[in-house]
């Protein structure tokens, strides 16, 4: 879906496990690494789903929000991360449920996009940076988003742009978790290997499945996820 893996990883390593929300945000960027090497190394073979120009274009900004976010992440508690965690997933939520009966543009033909929807997914892609470094879900949940919604590239091709950029957003957010020492290579290393396995399959299908199909899944993963982080968050605070 191109959210990243950190979307399911980090509420599962907080909610489940117990693991202190830094911890399982730095494990999350390990898993959103993984899951870039293994859909996006598929979606890149396939030669037309990933935008890579674009991707360069856009990850700039995006690297530089994650260097961002993964230092500014050591000023803030558990609990706020976890709120902030629940308003993203709602964001991306609703902007994917308007858009799920909404007709794909051709790739070949898509609309021409103005220099002022550039600028904006310039804006918004620092600011997934930033969202990546602070709760490790790698940034896709705004990426995906502004690709398809600003830059107007089909639902499918955002995906998979999305998971190519990821792996490269979460290398520098990674930087403060590894200076604090919040990176827990016993939690990572398990989770980054389920994940590679996880997104080898999930680009061998995503081709296969209708559009409308994939954005409602995607809608529902995070609202229920927000709902429980949010409770959890509030009750902690």
């Amino acid at each position: 879906m191109g959210p990243g893996g950190g979307i399911v990883a980090v509420p599962f390593l907080k909610l489940v496990m117990s693991i202190p929300m830094h911890v399982a945000a730095a494990s999350g960027l390990i898993s959103t690494l993984s899951v870039s090497c293994g859909a996006a190394g598929r979606y890149l073979r396939r030669g037309s789903l990933v935008d890579v120009p674009m991707a360069l274009n856009l990850e700039f900004f995006a690297a530089a929000g994650g260097l961002l976010g993964g230092i500014v992440v050591g000023w803030l508690k558990g609990p706020m991360l976890q709120i902030i965690f629940a308003i993203t997933l709602v964001y991306g939520a609703i902007h994917i449920l308007r858009t799920a009966r909404r007709k794909e543009e051709d790739p070949k033909t898509g609309l021409t996009v103005s220099g002022l929807r550039r600028t904006l997914a310039f804006l918004l892609c620092f600011v997934a940076g930033i969202m990546s470094g602070l709760l490790g879900i790698g940034g896709g949940i705004v990426i995906v988003p502004v690709l398809h919604l600003v830059m107007r590239i089909p639902f499918k091709n955002a995906t998979a742009t999305s998971n190519f950029m990821m792996g490269l957003t979460a290398v520098p957010a990674l930087c403060g978790f590894v200076a604090r020492q919040q990176l827990d290579l016993s939690v990572a290393g398990p989770l980054a290997a389920g994940v590679l396995i996880g997104a080898t399959l999930g680009a061998r299908i995503m081709p296969r499945i209708k559009t409308p199909v994939l954005k409602m899944v995607f809608a529902i993963v995070l609202g229920l996820t927000a709902i429980e982080m949010a409770r959890k968050g509030i009750v902690t605070w």
